[in-house]
C-alpha cells in the first residue's frame, strides 16, 4: 500500500506544524497565567495587573487584570481611582465591597457625607468601614447643629481622620455655646448642652446651677399664668416641676379647682 501522495503529505505536513504551533501558543499562554496568579497571591499587583493585561480575554485574565490594578490603587490609598476597577469586578472576590467602599470615600471626598455614611453602613465591619460612616455622620450631624449626634459619632469613628481633634474642637464649642446661653438665661438649653459634655471642664456643676435657674424660671412661669386666669396652662407647667419645692402640692391644687382626676390622668 502506497503512502500519501507528495502534495497531500504537504499539506498535513503544514496543518501538523499549525496544530504545534497552536499547542504551543496554549502552553505559553498557560504558563504565563500562572506565573500571573503565582504574582498576584504574592501581592504584587502592579505587576499581576501588567502581567494578566497581556493575556487578553484568556480564561479571567481580563477580570484579575482589572481587580489587580484596583487593588493597586486601593493599597496607595487612592479610592477613587480605585473606584471603576471594582465596578468592572463587582462580582469577583470582593469587589462589590470594594466598589461601595470606594463610593463611599468619593462621596466623602467631595463633602457628602451624610450620603457617604449610608454607602458605607452598607458595609457593615469590612475594613474600617463602621468608622468612617460613624466620622461621616458626625460631619453631616455637625452641618444640622446636632451636637449630640456629633459627639457620638466621632467618639466612635475610633481616631479616623482628625476625628479626635474635631471631638476636642466640639466640646469646647459646645462648653461655650452653653455658657453663652446661660448668660443669656436660657437656661433650659444651657442645661442641655452642659449635659452632653458629661464630666468635662466643670460641665456637672454649671448642669446644676442651669437646672436650678430653669426650674425657677418655670416656677415663676406659672404662678405668672394663674395671674392671668391661664389655670390650665399653670397645671402643665407646675406638673413638669415634680419635686421641685411645694410644685406637686400647686398643681393638685389647681387640678381641683379644674376638675382634673389626678388619679386618673396618671
Amino acid at each position: 500500500m502506497s503512502g500519501p501522495k507528495p502534495g497531500k503529505r504537504a499539506a498535513l505536513l503544514l496543518w501538523l506544524c499549525a496544530l504545534a504551533l497552536l499547542l504551543s501558543g496554549c502552553g505559553d499562554k498557560s504558563a504565563s497565567y500562572n506565573k500571573a496568579l503565582a504574582v498576584f497571591g504574592e501581592g504584587d499587583y502592579a505587576e499581576a495587573a501588567a502581567a494578566f493585561g497581556k493575556l487578553g480575554d484568556y480564561l479571567q485574565a481580563e477580570t484579575y487584570a482589572a481587580y489587580a490594578q484596583g487593588l493597586t490603587y486601593w493599597e496607595q490609598g487612592d479610592f477613587i481611582d480605585a473606584e471603576p476597577y471594582f465596578e468592572q469586578t463587582r462580582d469577583f472576590m470582593y469587589g462589590d465591597q470594594r466598589y461601595l467602599f470606594c463610593h463611599a470615600a468619593a462621596l466623602e471626598a467631595a463633602q457628602l457625607y451624610a450620603e457617604a455614611a449610608q454607602w458605607y453602613a452598607e458595609l457593615g465591619t469590612f475594613e474600617d468601614a463602621p468608622q468612617r460612616a460613624a466620622y461621616c455622620t458626625a460631619r453631616a450631624a455637625i452641618e444640622n447643629k446636632d451636637y449630640e449626634t456629633a459627639l457620638t459619632g466621632y467618639n466612635d469613628a475610633n481616631g479616623y481622620a482628625d476625628a479626635a481633634d474635631r471631638l476636642d474642637a466640639l466640646n469646647f464649642e459646645i462648653y461655650e455655646r452653653a455658657a453663652a446661653l446661660r448668660d443669656e438665661q436660657k437656661y433650659g438649653e444651657a442645661f442641655t448642652l452642659f449635659t452632653l459634655l458629661g464630666d468635662r471642664y466643670d460641665a456637672p456643676e454649671q448642669a446644676r446651677i442651669c437646672k436650678n435657674y430653669f426650674q425657677d424660671q418655670t416656677y415663676a412661669a406659672a404662678e405668672a399664668l394663674i395671674a392671668s386666669g391661664d389655670l390650665q396652662g399653670a397645671y402643665d407647667t407646675f406638673s413638669m416641676l415634680s419635686g421641685y419645692r411645694d410644685a406637686a402640692t400647686r398643681a393638685g391644687e389647681l387640678a381641683a379647682q379644674l376638675g382634673i382626676d389626678i388619679a386618673q390622668d396618671e
